[in-house]
This record gives structure tokens, sequence and C-alpha cells, in this order.
């Protein structure tokens, strides 16, 4: 090989070297500032998310909306739990006992049909005050709160059993599912 050769083979591979290195910065900064991935554990989101799934968790500021699916830390709690925000601050969150209904805002949301586990006794792991509230005027979410419940009604620890979470627990809200 040349020395001419040589150089050129250098080169290119100084160029290669160097978009490597600045794609794999662009990842790490990314997984640290923006989006990370994460694998769901339980069934408290199931049929939208199994345990085991994988997701990528966006880390947001103030972009939470009803309807997201949020991840967050919860004193207590050894995994992050994954559960869908169905109260924003201010809203007014109260349940039919018995019925397959909760109601925000005096609005009926009926999410699942009984047939999907979601009973009568459904509220009696709330805790004595958070199941008088939600059955009677309903739980107002505070200003910097959400109150979030999972897809599997039947067998999710969320909002109905311990309350509205507070907004800086949120890490994240769920963009995919892979």
């Amino acid at each position: 090989m040349s020395e001419r050769q040589k150089s050129k083979f250098a080169r290119a591979f100084d160029i290669t070297l160097s978009v490597l290195i600045v794609l794999l910065a662009a990842v790490i900064l990314v997984l640290l500032f923006v989006a990370t991935p994460m694998t769901v554990s339980g069934d408290s989101m199931y049929p939208s998310l199994h345990d085991g799934g994988k997701i990528v968790v966006l880390k947001v500021g103030d972009t939470i909306e009803r309807g997201d699916v949020v991840v967050f830390e919860r004193p207590g709690s050894s995994d992050p739990p994954v559960k869908r925000v169905v109260g924003m601050p201010g809203d007014v969150i109260r349940f039919d006992e018995g019925l397959n209904t909760y109601f925000v805002n005096g609005n009926r949301y009926d999410e699942y049909s009984p047939s999907d586990g979601y009973h009568e006794n459904y509220l009696s792991s709330s805790s004595p005050e958070v199941r008088a509230a939600l059955t009677g005027d309903g739980v107002r979410v505070g200003d910097d709160e959400y109150f979030v419940l999972g897809d599997n009604r039947s067998i999710s620890v969320d909002s109905h059993t311990y309350g509205c979470i507070k907004k800086e627990w949120i890490t994240g809200k769920v963009i995919m599912q892979y």
C-alpha cells in the first residue's frame, strides 16, 4: 500500500471514529436527559402494557395530560409504578361503588365492563379515608397532584388505594412500547 493510500485510509478511519464517538455521546445524552427504556413490572396496566413489556419513557416537565401513562417514584414502592392519569390538578374524582364507573368533575367514565374484573368490592382495598371520600363527595386533586389508575382495575394498587400522587414524583410518561 502506498503512502497516499495509507493516508486516505487513516483519514477515513479518523472520520468514522469521530462520527461514532459523536453518535455514542448523543445516545448517552438522550438516555440521561430525554428518554429511557424500561421494563414493565406487573399486570396492573394490562391489557395496555404487559408484565415484562418494554417501554420508552420520556422524561417530562409540565406536559402531563389526562390519559397519559406515567412512571413515578412513590415512597415505599420498590419498582416505579406505571399508571394512567385520570385526574388532573383541581379535578374532583368520585366512584360509584358497585358499578364500573367513576366520575371526573361530574362526568361519567365507563371504561371497562364488569366482566373485566372491575367489581363491587373494588374500593375494599382503599384506606377508610380514601374510600369514604371517593364514594362521598369525591377527592379533589391538589394543585401539584394527579389521580392515577391502572388499566387492570381489579388488581391495580393506585390512587384509589393510596390517594393522589405528587407531581414531583413523576419521572416521565410512556411514549412507546416495543
